[in-house]
């Protein structure tokens, strides 16, 4: 039979090593949630790391806003992108946000290659901006 001294030492041997445990657990979620922060820090981390082709979507009416032209000078200037694909979805819009996007996308066409691929819907300012790409294919969707 043990003695009440024995149950004590045991349960004090037992608290350390749950202690060690306990710390170790604590070190490895800090240096995965480190590299969580490091990985995924931001929106523009994942295009700062790695090389990537940036895909760029025109849906809906086209007015040339100023979002839409700053993400494009992003992909232009800044981001490892290696190519930009253009993805055309839409009826076209103002002649004046039609132009400026065909002149930012020309911009970033001196640097990398710009392919734009047109869906099923493609008018006026739609096709304006399609021309700033060096490559455009006609996509013929099944239904």
């Amino acid at each position: 039979m043990s003695t009440p001294t024995d149950y004590f030492v045991d349960r004090r041997r037992l608290r350390r090593k749950l202690g060690w445990w306990r710390l170790a657990a604590l070190l490895a979620l800090g240096v995965a949630g480190l590299v969580a922060v490091v990985r995924l820090g931001g929106a523009d981390s994942a295009n700062k790391l790695t090389p990537h082709i940036a895909r760029l979507e025109l849906q809906g009416l086209i007015t040339g806003d100023d979002d839409t032209v700053d993400l494009i000078k992003q992909i232009g200037a800044s981001s490892q992108a290696k190519a930009v694909l253009v993805e055309i979805e839409s009826p076209g819009g103002t002649t004046t946000g039609s132009e400026r996007l065909y002149e930012e996308l020309r911009r970033v066409a001196e640097k990398k290659p710009v392919v734009a691929v047109v869906g099923t819907l493609a008018a006026s300012g739609a096709y304006i901006a399609a021309l700033a790409a060096e490559l455009l294919r006609l996509v013929q969707r099944p239904r």
